[in-house]
């Protein structure tokens, strides 16, 4: 039986993130993706221009409707969040589905070491207690200072990668008990590493810098990550797949005109994961 994940994120028409990235790459991994929308957008947010339609209201009555009909999901996976009530949310639906199911939370909050606008004190309490349902959390490093009240700055001034790292390393292990925690997009010199903790077990993935930064790249990050999980394959696995299949999408957009708010030419490279078996 082909699994199904629940995703609940927002709908971008441009930018190459979020459920558009989420439903094609699940798609070509033999996952249905049923999404829950949080905001449905004409462009995601770092267009100059773009119009957004937040979704909150129709949260509960998905989760009511899904509960009626007896749905079942293998996964849930959550990003991003357009409003303070919809963590809240994400937990309700965690709470009527979570048997037999794994859940994915990618927290996502902010970037370069700034809290997204939408995130007051409230909210991120409530991402902290769905990061605490969580199987699987995929930070970035911003993402993680913040769960864990750490100063970014300070983090990233470390002297050497080597001690960058190894803090990083030490503040990811407060979240990996029986969890599996991808912090994702740390640079490191001419390198943008990934770090896999599982309780004591790491494994740093090394990826050569090339380009800017790209929207969209986490969303494309995480949902390789689920349907990789979803197929089988170790944490690890799925972080070194997710790392190859991101890498390959810059490769192939550098290459060509483009503005890096449209995101990567994911689409030339999804059978990379039509293979993962």
């Amino acid at each position: 039986m082909t699994k199904r994940a629940a995703v609940v994120n927002d709908l971008s028409s441009f930018g190459r993130c979020s459920l558009t990235a989420y439903i094609a790459v699940l798609s070509a991994m033999g996952v249905q993706t049923c999404p829950l929308p949080t905001a449905v957008l004409s462009a995601q947010s770092e267009f100059e221009r773009h119009f957004c339609r937040d979704l909150t209201e129709d949260i509960p009555r998905y989760i009511q409707s899904w509960s009626e009909n007896r749905e079942r999901f293998d996964c849930i996976c959550t990003g991003y969040f357009a409003g303070g009530k919809q963590p809240g949310y994400a937990l309700e639906l965690i709470d009527k589905f979570r048997k037999g199911c794994t859940v994915l939370v990618d927290p996502v909050m902010g970037d370069d070491g700034k809290l997204y606008p939408a995130y007051d004190g409230e909210a991120r309490k409530k991402m902290k207690r769905l990061v605490d349902a969580a199987d699987i959390i995929t930070p970035n490093l911003t993402e993680l200072c913040l769960l864990a009240d750490e100063d970014y700055f300070s983090l990233i001034s470390k002297s050497s990668g080597v001690s960058c790292l190894e803090a990083v390393e030490k503040i990811a292990k407060r979240f990996s008990k029986n969890r599996g925690v991808i912090v994702t997009g740390i640079q490191i010199g001419d390198e943008i590493c990934n770090l896999a903790v599982q309780n004591e077990d790491t494994k740093l993935i090394r990826r050569r810098k090339i380009g800017e930064r790209f929207s969209g790249t986490g969303d494309l990050f995480s949902a390789a990550v689920c349907g990789c999980i979803m197929n089988g394959k170790s944490i690890w696995e799925a972080a070194e797949t997710a790392a190859d299949f991101i890498s390959a999408s810059v490769a192939d957009t550098i290459n060509e005109p483009h503005d890096p708010l449209y995101g990567v030419n994911f689409e030339k490279n999804l059978h990379k994961l039509t293979e993962v078996k």
